[in-house]
Formats: structure tokens, sequence, C-alpha cells
């Protein structure tokens, strides 16, 4: 498409933009949009001879956004030993054989790390000496969702980890009943001691895989993403794709702040970066710091106030130390950057926000939009006050409750799981809140997070779980457009389809806003467009 080429789109159209939510035509030229209304408005706009878009079917909304989603690591897995559709330890065995028969030069055999165990018929992890009968020769990793990871004899070996290794700070090397590690390592720092002994993928490769998710991601009717926890190198592959003109997923980074490197290290990180959020341009730009302060609640590792209900004196994982913490969440404050915290349980959501209290009293941090990433079990009203008086945005995943609201509801019975992602009372209380999918822990589709917002649903049962946290319509769009633009530090480029903002759209089967929810279940993307060119239709 040539630059200025001028475009007339037209359809049932919901703009998200409150002065004028809905809309005949669209009139664009070139990547923005210079007209939003009524099929005469946008045609007056343009010159004598437009191409015409014509949507007889389906809702045109704004590009849909991801404001939680790992899409080089998603990228990354199709080239690994697939474990998704693994049902138990033998289906892990045989998917690592296989892949070992296919890759006999390949000197590790890892796994893509979007497998859950609860998925296993024997639900937990295999052991080191399960892996080993399916490879012993080379050395096995299989991570799983950033917080955990199997390893069989021979990798833990080569990391140094025997029966006389301390568990790192933040971290826990799981034993038998003799001392022996059983090759589950929780929390970065314990499953980095394996993970940096991993060779990475060919550049060409890892390149490969980036640019062919997002046509994956465009058919699934995203338009961006940010990227939380981005190291340097991920940080070369996007900004290759950018450099090449192939970067046509709209992606924000956030570096990481690696809890396995020495408090100063991260501390000269972020003073020596030069940089600050909001660097970048519409298609690459760096968002906040990314900081891990717990695990992850299906992995017992979340940090709870009270002890998990079946293990009396476990209250999870505090990966990052409070002072730590703090001395980071103080340097990305007085150097202009934005910073994101993980925090699952309620614990570590009362610690980031103490810390942000005392922070703000000195340097106002709503310019910064400092956040909460996850944040779901389980913030207090006293919390959920405390983010809105200073600013302080979330990033949710709805299809993360969904996922694993079965082993939760389990572990923790359904009145408190009902009381989980309560994305309802943040908004409620003025909290700016986007939608996500953590992918690859979940599945990327945001009609999933769409849904779920709407409906409450959990994997296996038809039963709403906390149907007092659902939203509208409206209000679970805003969460994949408006919103997320905000909390992606994009809202004025995207978000919303008014005129001088950019022309993405994205068109939906149903109208999100209006439809019954329930249709959302089986609503498909029609097509999707960034710049106003068209990257996926049906």
């Amino acid at each position: 498409m040539a630059s200025q080429e001028q475009v007339l789109v037209t359809g049932d159209i919901v703009t998200m933009d409150p002065a004028r939510p809905r809309a005949q035509a669209l009139a664009v030229q070139g990547a923005r949009l210079v007209a939003v209304g009524t099929r005469d408005e946008a045609r007056a706009a343009l010159g004598a001879a437009p191409r015409e878009i014509h949507y007889p079917t389906g809702t045109v909304v704004p590009g849909l956004i991801d404001t939680h989603n790992h899409m080089q690591w998603t990228a990354i897995q199709t080239r690994l030993v697939d474990l998704a559709p693994a049902r138990s330890i033998a289906d892990v065995q045989e998917a690592i054989r296989a892949y070992a028969r296919r890759h006999p030069h390949k000197p590790w055999i890892m796994s893509g790390s979007g497998w859950h165990v609860v998925s296993l018929r024997e639900g937990r992890y295999p052991t080191r000496q399960e892996l080993d009968a399916a490879c012993a020769d080379r050395p096995v990793y299989l991570p799983r969702i950033g917080h955990a990871a199997v390893a069989n004899t021979l990798a833990l070996s080569l990391a140094g980890i025997g029966p006389d290794t301390a568990d790192p700070p933040g971290g826990r090397i799981e034993r038998d009943e003799h001392g022996h590690a059983t090759g589950v390592l929780l929390e970065p720092p314990a499953f980095e001691m394996v993970a940096r002994l991993v060779p990475p993928s060919s550049l060409d490769e890892q390149l490969d895989a980036l640019r062919d998710m997002q046509r994956t991601y465009h058919a699934a009717g995203l338009t961006g993403i940010m990227d939380p926890g981005v190291t340097p190198e991920m940080m070369r592959l996007y900004q290759t794709l950018w450099q090449r003109g192939e970067l046509s997923v709209r992606s924000v980074l956030m570096p990481l702040s690696d809890s396995s490197l020495p408090l100063q290290a991260n501390l000269d990180r972020i003073a020596q970066a030069g940089l600050a959020t909001g660097f970048g341009d519409a298609r690459l730009k760096l968002g906040g710091v990314k900081l891990f302060l717990d695990g992850g609640a299906s992995l017992g590792t979340a940090l709870m106030r009270e002890p998990y209900p079946d293990e009396r004196c476990n209250c999870g994982i505090q990966v990052t130390p409070t002072e730590s913490f703090r001395q980071i969440a103080w340097a990305c404050a007085r150097q202009g950057w934005s910073l994101g915290v993980h925090v699952v349980g309620g614990k570590a959501i009362d610690i980031a926000l103490e810390v942000f209290a005392e922070i703000d009293k000195d340097i106002p941090l709503r310019p910064l939009r400092f956040s909460l990433i996850h944040a779901y079990l389980w913030p207090e009203a006293r919390n959920i006050r405390e983010a809105a008086r200073m600013g302080i945005t979330v990033a949710t995943q709805c299809s993360m409750q969904y996922t694993f609201g079965p082993l939760l509801v389990q572990r923790f019975g359904t009145v408190l799981m009902s009381l989980a992602t309560p994305v309802r009372s943040w908004i409620d209380a003025g909290v700016v809140v986007g939608g996500g999918s953590d992918s690859p822990v979940t599945p990327y589709q945001p009609l999933l997070g769409l849904w779920q917002a709407r409906t409450r649903h959990i994997a296996g049962t038809d039963e709403p779980v906390g149907r007092l946290q659902a939203v509208s319509g409206e209000e679970a769009l805003a969460l994949y457009t408006r919103d997320a633009a905000y909390v992606s530090f994009s809202e004025h480029e995207r978000g919303m389809l008014r005129p001088g903002l950019l022309a993405d759209w994205t068109v939906l089967s149903v109208d999100p806003v209006a439809c019954d929810p329930e249709a959302l279940r089986d609503a498909r993307v029609l097509a999707t467009a960034v710049d106003g060119r068209v990257v996926h239709e049906t």
C-alpha cells in the first residue's frame, strides 16, 4: 500500500471513543484515520476515488491489544518439544523421545513452557528419573510458565545441583525423602541455574519463529502486545524485525529486572540505560521495567497472607527481597522508568503497594503508570483504593482465571475463587485495567478473555465463579482496546477509532458490546488491519 493511499472502510463500527461510540465509516489516509462517522462524512474527507473496504457482516472494533503476552517466548515454543497435548507423564516421555529422534544433533532437549501439570493424569511433575528414561544421554530441560522447570539427571549435574546444593534465595530445589533433587526447580533463581546453560536457538530460527507468530496473532485479532520481561537478547530480535520493516504486531517491551543478578547489577542496568519508558515509535517502544516479587498460585509459590490450605507452613516464595525491590522501585522512579511488578498473592500485593506509597510521597507515580501484573489472589479493598489513588494500573488475565480456575477451586474453594481476578472491583474504583493472556501460560486468543470477563466461566464447568466480578460488553472490550492502549503507553496513538489515531482495526463475527456474552464463545475474527493495511482476513 502506498504511504498515503486513501481507503474508505464501511460497516458496523464500535469506536470505543466516548465522544462518538458508533459509526458507519472510517476514512483512512496512509496509516491514520482522518474521519470517523457516517459514510458521507468519511467520504467527504477523502479524495476523488478512494479504495473501498466494506464489511457486510460482523462488527469493526479497534485493533485488539494484549497487555501481557510473551510473543517471542510463545513463538520459539513452536521450535521446541510441544508438551501442550500431553495428558500423562508417558505422553511427556514420548514427546521427548520423538523430538530427540527428529533432532539428533541438538545438544539439549528443551520444551516450550505452555504445558500444565494439572493436565497430566498423575497431577505432578515428571521426576528426573522419568526424564532419564526418555533421554539420558543429553540434558533435558522442561520449563513451565515462568515459575517452574523440571530437568533430568544430566542437566542437574551440569548445573552443579547435588545433595549439598542450597536453595538459592527466592528459589527452591525440590528434594526426595533422601535429600536428592527430584528434578523440579521452582522460581527463576532455582531454574536459571540450568536455563543459563541451554544453548540458544540460532538467530535465524528465532527470527523466523517470531515472524511467523505475528501472522498467527493477527488471525486472532491482535494488533499489539506488551512483552513483559524481555532480556537484551530478546530485545535484539524485536529490533531486528523492526529494522527490516517486518514487525507488524505493535510491541511494547518491558526489560527484565533479573532476580538472579546481584542487586547492584540491576540498579546499574537502570541507571546506565540512558533511556526511559515510552522511548521508541508506534511499532516498537519501551514499557516499564518488569520485576518478579512472588511466584504463581498453581505452583504454591504465590506469596500469601496466610498459609496455603493444604500446606500449613507454606505461604509461598518472595522472589525479590523487599529491600531490593524498594531500591529498584526508587531507581526506576528517579530515572523516569515505569515499573511493572509481578504480584499474584495478597502479601505480594501488600508489599508492592506499600513501597509504591513510600515513593509516591516524593515522586508522583501517576505519570509513570507503575503497574501491578496479575494481582488476582486477593487484593483487598484497601489495596484497590490505594492503587486508584496513586494511578497504578493493573494488567489482568481473565484467561488465567479460566485456565487455572479448576485447580485453584480445588485448592482454595469456590468462595475464595469467586473473589479472584476482581476486574469489576478494579474498574469500579477507577483503576485502569488492561486485558491480556500471559501467553504461552494461557491461550493468546483475546476472544477467550473477552468471553471470560463477561461470563466468569472456568474450564470444565458451565457454572460461573464470581458472577459479581463480571463486566459489561463495553468494559470487556475496553480491556483490550482503549484501556489496554493506556496501560501500553500508547493511548495517543491507538485503542480507539478516532480521527488522528492509527488505522488499526479488528473485525469480529459478533458485536462484542451488544451481543449475548455466550455468543463470544464461538465468535470468529473476520479481518485484522494495521496502519490501514489488512494483515489478515478470512
